[in-house]
């Protein structure tokens, strides 16, 4: 469970984060629509992701390891067309995947009790 509030989380500072840094990279129109997002990108991340995994692991096996950094982009893309009020391009679907990923590395590894 904590894995997912902290991708619901990572979530919403990537595509404010991306929002910020260019509004061409990332648009949002309000409020819920950044929470949203975040709900979408954090239930696709924890539910859907591990499946895509397993499927695309001799891919990734073949590219050592860059096929993951796609499957991000392509999450983070369909989130955006998931949620209705956030729009974002290409390259800010790298950037957001790549915020995204390592800051619910961060905020895992700070609340993981392990």
């Amino acid at each position: 469970m904590l894995r997912l509030v902290a991708y619901i989380v990572a979530g919403i500072v990537a595509v404010l984060a991306v929002g910020t840094i260019s509004e061409r990279w990332a648009d949002y129109t309000d409020r819920n629509a950044v929470l949203l997002f975040g709900v979408a990108l954090g239930a696709l991340n924890f539910f859907v992701r591990p499946v895509l995994r397993i499927a695309t692991l001799p891919l990734t096996c073949l590219t050592f390891g860059l096929f993951s950094l796609v499957l991000n982009v392509l999450l983070f893309a369909l989130a955006s067309r998931l949620v209705e009020g956030v729009t974002v391009s290409t390259f800010g679907a790298v950037a957001g995947s790549i915020i995204a990923s390592v800051t619910s590395g961060v905020i895992y590894s700070l609340l993981d009790e392990r």
